[in-house]
């Protein structure tokens, strides 16, 4: 009787429709060349939520036809809890943007709005960004010698949430990986890190990964659609260096 009434919870909870629990950007506000989305569901969705169930509604609630890119398989976490849907690139490239249906999806100006599995998520269009990221824009907040107050950076543009929690390391100045608790805000424009223990005074350097990426594909030292002849992003990572002082009242 028991084992029968384990079994039975146990099926109700996997037959349990998945529920949306946050969708990326985040952002009221994007880009209109954004390249992505992260749709993350409370348990695993593989196999009952599809790329095909998500809709893209214009300003007056019509659905957008070929949108997203479909590529026979969906492209899902290793926990099947995390589906990445991808913009059409051929429709957000600079030169490329067609007239109808061939238009680039995302309207400046214009508020779009995301559905799945019965929830909208609302944005406003603002123009495409298409300029390389460059490290050395970041603004950098730093924290107190022998606290644990975050090191946080601002960035100028919406990043990718997902490679922003992968691609930034913090070093200390002989090259060993610190420990710390990084969080990311909603707009996906700041980044904080907090140290497992106080900081010392002494050298320190985020270390950003070749892979990262804003919301529009752009990566350090290169634009997603550059023009033909311009020089490739780095194929090594780049170290944006930070100082802790020793703090005067």
């Amino acid at each position: 009787m028991i084992a029968a009434l384990i079994a039975g919870t146990a099926l109700s909870l996997s037959s349990a429709s998945p529920r949306v629990v946050s969708i990326s950007p985040a952002a009221r506000l994007i880009p209109a060349n954004t390249l992505r989305l992260y749709v993350t569901f409370n348990h695993p969705a593989r196999g009952v939520v599809a790329t095909r169930d998500i809709r893209l509604l214009d300003d007056a609630g019509r659905a957008i036809a070929g949108a997203f890119m479909d590529f026979g398989q969906d492209l899902w976490s290793p926990d099947g809890r995390r589906l990445t849907v991808l913009f059409d690139p051929g429709r957000v490239k600079r030169g490329v943007e067609g007239e109808g249906e061939s238009a680039a999806p995302l309207q400046v100006g214009h508020s779009f709005t995301v559905e799945v599995s019965g929830k909208r998520f609302r944005y406003e269009v603002t123009p495409a960004v298409r300029s390389a990221i460059n490290p050395q824009t970041w603004r950098l907040a730093l924290p107190k010698a022998e606290s644990r107050e975050p090191l946080t950076v601002t960035f100028d543009r919406e990043m990718d949430d997902a490679l922003l929690r992968d691609q930034l390391v913090v070093e200390d100045g002989r090259g060993r990986t610190q420990s710390g608790q990084m969080t990311v805000s909603s707009s996906g424009r700041v980044w904080s890190w907090r140290p497992k223990h106080g900081w010392r005074i002494g050298v320190y350097r985020i270390v950003v990964g070749t892979s990262l990426e804003d919301v529009s594909g752009n990566r350090v030292g290169e634009a997603l659609d550059h023009e033909v002849g311009s020089p490739d992003a780095p194929r090594e990572s780049v170290a944006v260096p930070f100082t802790i002082k020793r703090h005067r009242e």
